[in-house]
């Protein structure tokens, strides 16, 4: 359970917990509940509290949270608003010295906070960690890249090249996990924001989210924060299981695709904002046309991942996943 107002030892009373944890979520009811026992099973040392904020989740799941966690500190929106706008109604509450931008859909390991919470007390050119993000088979996920550029369309984490030939020295310049050193902290372009730490003052200096991207939220925040003056880094020694999608973003094909557009949309977005930022150049029409080929890539690979797992056998019983699901 959080702890709100401990004893730092001294016998006198802290004025606010150390970390602010903050959860966002839509309708992911048991993967919320599977978040907050694991960060339960395995605080930090420290003070804590939780802030939940519920996106009109019709699911039940602040019912849930108000039942079985009485500790969080709830927030509801009445309307389902953005992971931006979410998070940012969350950080007008955070108390903590530090804040930790949390998924729902990620499990918390022992001692995983209290790394991150040292890391950030020693590192004070710090203004982002993040740290290694776990596939549920205990596989690394592509969490710390560089900046996003024009090359990041051909060597990204989604380009197809980068999938075939994951080793190729140009998709290792963008994907910085591939070629490091991963028992020591490194800066990085940008961290995931599935789960960031940043201290409190420093997000006071930089600001909030940018409520206008969904993708590359967080690779704009740590290019302001670079920009305010700070470093972001990566500590591949503290590790979060991050469930990825299973938080019900990507539910359904029609949210899949629509989901590849928004990533299209913020990436000229990001692309207006940081890198060509006159008001005209013929280069906007280039990266325009660039995206939208790259698009078309995307949704032709999605599609043919699609098909391929409505027919592939099941390995049970050989008949096809597609079929089976038809007799339901």
């Amino acid at each position: 359970m959080s702890t709100l107002n401990g004893d730092d030892g001294s016998g006198t009373a802290n004025a606010g917990p150390v970390l602010s944890i903050i959860v966002t979520c839509y309708n992911t009811r048991d993967v919320v509940r599977d978040c907050l026992n694991s960060i339960n099973q395995h605080p930090p040392n420290e003070t804590y509290e939780i802030i939940l904020v519920d996106d009109a989740s019709s699911d039940g799941t602040s019912e849930m949270v108000q039942a079985t966690f009485s500790e969080v500190r709830l927030l509801r929106n009445k309307t389902n608003m953005n992971y931006s706008y979410s998070n940012n109604r969350a950080l007008e509450h955070a108390r903590g010295q530090f804040v930790l931008l949390l998924n729902n859909d990620t499990l918390v390991p022992p001692l995983a906070l209290d790394c991150m919470i040292s890391f950030l007390r020693n590192c004070p050119d710090a203004g982002v960690v993040g740290c290694k993000l776990l596939n549920d088979d205990g596989t690394i996920q592509p969490s710390v890249k560089s900046l996003p550029n024009p090359a990041a369309a051909l060597f990204g984490a989604r380009s197809i090249v980068s999938r075939l030939f994951p080793n190729n020295r140009f998709t290792r310049r963008h994907l910085l996990h591939i070629d490091r050193d991963m028992t020591q902290p490194f800066v990085a372009g940008f961290v995931s924001g599935a789960a960031a730490m940043m201290p409190l003052a420093v997000v006071k200096k930089v600001g909030y989210l940018d409520q206008q991207f969904f993708y590359h939220v967080d690779a704009d925040y740590c290019k302001r924060v670079s920009e305010a003056g700070y470093n972001c880094y990566y500590l591949p020694t503290a590790s979060i299981v991050h469930l990825n999608h299973k938080g019900g973003t990507m539910a359904s094909l029609p949210v899949r695709f629509r989901s590849l557009m928004k990533f299209e949309r913020d990436s000229y977005r990001y692309y207006r904002k940081h890198i060509q930022t006159a008001s005209w150049s013929p280069m906007q029409i280039v990266v325009a046309v660039g995206l939208s080929f790259h698009f078309l890539a995307l949704a032709s690979a999605q599609v043919f991942a699609e098909v391929a797992a409505t027919v592939r056998p099941s390995p049970q019983t050989g008949v096809s996943i597609g079929a089976r699901t038809n007799d339901n």
